[in-house]
Order: C-alpha cells, then structure tokens, then sequence
C-alpha cells in the first residue's frame, strides 16, 4: 500500500515542480506580443541613416562600420532577448525563460540608450543620426522591460525553491 502511494507522491511532486516553474502573463500576454512585434518592426527598419539592423550585425568585426560599438551590441541584445527570448518564454511560459528576457531587456534598453547617444555623438563626415528603426526598437525594449517586470516579480517566496513534499506515511 505505501508502494502506491509512494509513486503518487513522487509524480505530484514532479507535477508541483513543473507547475513552480511557469508563470502566467494574463492580461500583459497581448501587450507583450505587442511590443515584441514593435521591437521586430524596428529591427526591420534602418538603424541609422545608412544602416539596417542585419548590415549592423553583419559589420561587428569591419573597420569602415558606420555604426558604433554600443548600437551594435543594442542590436544583439535585442534580437536575442526581445525577440527570441520573449517568443520562447510566452510560448513556454517558463518563469527562467521570462526571467531571463527581463533581466536582457534591461540590458539592452541601458545599450540602445548609449547606442542613441554614441550614434548622434559621431563624426560629422559620416551620416550617423539614429533611424526610425532604432528608436522604435529601443521604445520596444523599454516597454517588454517595462511588461516583463510585473511578471517576473508576480511570482510567490515559496514558489522560488520548491521542495518536494516530505510527510511521513501513516
């Protein structure tokens, strides 16, 4: 008899790990696809007056790049954590995953500030002035940060470290 139970025990505790794990966006689901898709806009868009986001990404390692180093590392930030990472986690819902798009869009909206201002602080020969696309990319970050907090912060004290249940067998 304690076999039995002993086997649902582990599965309920294997079922309460997996439930610890995900969250759940509610209302902020649709406007975090919102800003994904604004942030995948302005990656369509030109970065700067020269620039789109793929000659950006494609320029890391070139010396005649029209783009600084920071509005580069913008551009990857955003693109791995405003895009892939955000599509993976409302399609998961694993709380790491959401996790780690907060905590990446955070980064990247600090670079695409230092890349908006590195951008205008360029030489003058060069066309430099930021495009629509990266300001609408980094408005786009701003706000997944923005939407990603309340959800990562949603989450209880006692879901952080779940342990599985450890009661004794009458």
């Amino acid at each position: 008899m304690s076999d039995d139970l002993s086997a649902y025990r582990k599965e309920f505790a294997r079922i309460e790990r997996k439930v610890a794990g995900e969250f759940d966006a509610g209302r902020r689901h649709r406007v975090l696809v919102a800003c994904i898709v604004a942030v995948v806009l302005g990656l369509l868009l030109p970065q700067s007056d020269t620039e789109w986001s793929w000659t950006v990404l494609g320029t890391w390692f070139g010396h005649d790049a029209t783009t600084t180093v920071p509005m580069r590392i913008f551009v990857s930030l955003a693109l791995v954590f405003g895009v892939v990472s955000s599509t993976a986690a409302l399609c998961t819902h694993r709380w790491r995953l959401a996790s780690a798009s907060m905590l990446g869009s955070g980064l990247a909206s600090l670079f695409g500030l230092l890349g908006y201002w590195s951008q205008n602080g360029m030489p003058v020969e060069t066309p430099h002035a930021p495009g629509a696309g990266m300001v609408l990319s980094w408005l786009g970050m701003v706000a997944l940060t923005s939407q990603w907090l309340p959800v990562v912060l949603s989450r209880s004290p006692t879901d952080r470290h779940p342990h599985p249940a450890t009661t004794p067998v009458l």
